[in-house]
């Protein structure tokens, strides 16, 4: 503990000092998440000790996840304002910025003589700094981005946000186009030229969102995202618009890009698709309640249980009739998760059964099947539960080996009596098959020269599960999805 600190009260009501290098140099660039984690990190320094400075409570006091805070001081500690000093747990060391002002790297001024000076042909609007120069010599060096196709993206940024246009915007559409491979003038100029085209389709998506302004690169790499990679036609984005429009007052580009990469995940993209999915959707959310509630969970928000389950399910051709019928299933064997109801549909899926009447003949003929295992059970004088052992060793039995009914009767008469007569009566069995045994006449000629009493069978380890309906799910389990 330290000797000598300021108190919580003192801490809060001083103050953080903030160096002004840091807003004239780092703040235009800086993301505004990185931003705000690095000025309540300053804050934070004042009192180390507090017992909330951790990364938990910072992603709550901010808003931010956990990765938030760490991809934020993976930023900081490129610019050299930071040290991270662990990981588990993080720890983070704040560097005077009088060290990250005599470390700025060094680049050969004739290597970008050219650069610079049409650079600041380019952005007319304002003196381009030191420090700004060395963002873009960085940024070429590390994507090995030409420097004229580096231009050439400074060029249509201030044509779009002006001669004075910030250099973080630069570099972040720089950047993103970077990621992606276009690091050539040739690249540009294809990116640019189908900007250019989507110009059109894009203004009238603003017009619906009550926008009087050209759209910025990232509202044009969205429309391009939807018409190119989603392949939503623009009269089909102009209806989802005008929806959303309708619906809230007004809307936005980015309201528009998460409704559309909904519709996307669920493969509606078309106006016909999207009006019979909003059509059915009043119905999903009445269906998604009754499902919810036969399974015994609640959700205060149906929104996820419809687009992520309920919607599947009766695309895979389900009706409410069936999908309630393996909720109730779900329920009585204590499988009380949508995940759990997931997974069930979709292996029966994979078998063909679709509808509620195939479903029900699915279990009776597996309830059949434990009742013959019943039979053998007291037969072998076992009156117990059947676990799943038991419906492993009759599935084996009649779908693996084909033991004929007689010779499973006298398996059972040979079993009757023995210390573990299910596992006894399983090797039985198994040594007539790997001996091509099929007849009574042969099993009883067949001599076991006391191999099973030297070697009693071990102890099963199988846990008793609940009997009512749990055939349904051990016969699933090796289904894979």
């Amino acid at each position: 503990m330290a000797f000598c600190k300021f108190s919580s009260e003192y801490v809060i009501s001083n103050q953080t000092a903030v160096d002004n290098f840091f807003i004239n140099e780092f703040l235009p660039s800086a993301p505004e998440n990185c931003v705000k984690v690095y000025l309540y990190g300053l804050y934070k320094c004042s009192n180390p000790d507090s017992f909330d400075n951790t990364i938990e409570k910072f992603a709550d006091f901010l808003h931010l996840t956990k990765q938030d805070i760490e991809d934020a001081f993976l930023y900081w500690q490129e610019q050299g304002l930071v040290q991270i000093l662990f990981t588990m747990p993080l720890q983070i060391r704040f560097m005077p910025l009088k060290n990250v002002i005599t470390n700025i790297k060094k680049f050969k001024l004739d290597k970008y003589s050219d650069f610079n000076l049409q650079a600041q042909q380019i952005i007319e609007g304002r003196m381009i700094s030191s420090n700004e120069y060395a963002e873009y010599y960085t940024l070429l060096e590390a994507y090995h981005i030409q420097q004229e196709a580096l231009i050439m993206i400074m060029q249509y940024c201030t044509e779009l946000k002006g001669k004075n246009v910030g250099y973080g915007y630069i570099l972040t559409v720089a950047r993103n186009w970077a990621t992606e491979g276009i690091t050539t003038t040739e690249a540009v100029e294809e990116r640019i030229k189908l900007l250019n085209q989507k110009t059109s389709g894009i203004s009238d998506i603003l017009k619906v969102c009550n926008i009087r302004r050209l759209a910025t690169i990232d509202e044009q790499e969205k429309f391009i995202k939807w018409t190119e990679r989603w392949d939503f036609k623009i009269d089909c984005i102009k209806y989802v618009a005008k929806q959303l429009a309708k619906k809230f007052g007004r809307t936005s580009i980015d309201k528009i890009d998460n409704k559309l990469g909904k519709y996307y995940e669920l493969k509606k993209i078309s106006i016909s698709e999207i009006e019979e999915y909003e059509k059915q959707k009043v119905e999903m959310f009445a269906l998604a309640k009754q499902i919810t509630k036969t399974i015994g969970i609640y959700y205060e928000d149906l929104e996820n249980v419809v687009e992520t389950y309920v919607s599947k399910w009766l695309d895979l051709g389900h009706v409410k009739e069936s999908l309630l019928t393996l909720a109730n299933y779900c329920f009585k064997n204590s499988f009380r998760t949508m995940d759990s109801l997931d997974k069930l549909i979709l292996k029966l899926y994979k078998l063909g059964i679709v509808n509620e009447e195939a479903i029900n003949q699915y279990i009776t003929d597996l309830i059949q099947e434990d009742k013959q295992i019943k039979e053998i059970l007291e037969s072998l004088g076992l009156f117990r539960n059947i676990i799943s052992q038991d419906r492993e060793f009759l599935k084996t039995w009649k779908y693996s080996w084909f033991i004929p009914k007689p010779l499973l009767k006298l398996a059972i008469e040979k079993a009757t009596g023995k210390a573990q007569p299910m596992q006894y009566m399983n090797k039985i069995l198994s040594t007539w098959h790997s001996k091509n045994i099929v007849t009574v006449e042969q099993a009883n000629d067949f001599k076991f020269e006391g191999y099973y009493e030297k070697q009693p069978p071990k102890q099963s380890k199988a846990k008793i599960e609940k009997e009512d309906l749990s055939a349904l799910f051990d016969s699933l389990d090796e289904i894979e999805i």
